[in-house]
């Protein structure tokens, strides 16, 4: 079977899911704020398609790159491949959350009328969003672009694995600095019929422990697997399809009780 094949069919399979649930949403803004979204992000994709060539043909002027070590011995082990890469995808990701953000602020529906139209008419603005979403957000966004900066500084300089492990800890900070939300978990429907739990649980200070072993877990994950050709990114594509399966259910009203 061709590549394109495989992972024409790997794209099926994670994403079915994703868009059943998407039909399952019954609100029409926000299904239209998740369709825009999800063209923000198609458009983020090819232009990380045409940027990495791009960026990896610079990093290997500049001598960033390494060995194949699962190829040594061989001609293949002997051939450059250019690191620190991941910056390329990691500026766009970043652009195309500053995107999702500033969508917050306008009508979904307005703004798509103004681009029908030809970029003619008014856009309407949304009510005035709360100061707390405002932080949150601005606190990821934080905290994603110092795990950026850990990823091309780790390629740069070498880092040592006891260093990389403690990192991430303070790349957490913003967000347990700015975080106001509830400190508990929706407990999904199946769950609570299956195992007996309440359709919320409150979790307290373990919550914010959470969010500290999740970001140093999920940072150390991938970079592990990096170490193995192509497994690093069979990883990512499996949790971005499991986030964004659970992230709209839970907007179709699959969760529980959100505690409030």
């Amino acid at each position: 079977m061709h590549r394109s094949t495989q992972l024409g069919l790997l794209a099926v399979g994670g994403l079915s899911p994703a868009v059943y649930a998407y039909s399952q949403i019954g609100d029409a803004r926000i299904r239209a704020l998740v369709a825009t979204s999800a063209a923000v992000a198609l458009v983020g994709f090819f232009v990380t398609l045409r940027l990495i060539p791009a960026f990896t043909g610079k990093t290997s002027s500049r001598g960033i790159a390494g060995k194949d070590l699962n190829k040594k011995g061989t001609p293949a082990g002997d051939i450059p491949i250019p690191e620190a890469a991941g910056l390329a995808p990691g500026a766009v990701f970043l652009l195309c959350i500053i995107c999702f953000q500033l969508l917050h602020y306008y009508d979904i529906g307005s703004l798509l009328d103004f681009v029908r139209s030809g970029f003619q008419g008014t856009i309407r603005r949304e009510e005035a969003l709360p100061d707390s979403w405002l932080v949150d957000y601005n606190a990821a966004l934080a905290t994603i672009g110092f795990m950026l900066f850990l990823g091309f500084a780790d390629d740069v300089l070498d880092i040592r694995w006891r260093v990389k492990l403690l990192l991430p800890l303070f790349a957490a900070l913003p967000l347990l600095a700015a975080y106001s939300g509830g400190t508990g978990v929706a407990v999904p429907k199946p769950l609570q019929a299956l195992l007996g739990l309440p359709s919320y649980m409150e979790l307290g200070l373990a919550y914010q422990g959470y969010i500290v072993a999740l970001t140093i877990f999920c940072t150390n994950s991938i970079n592990i697997f990096a170490g193995v050709n192509g497994l690093e990114a069979g990883q990512t594509f499996i949790v971005a399809c499991a986030i964004l399966l659970h992230n709209l259910l839970s907007v179709a009203g699959f969760a529980g009780d959100s505690g409030e």
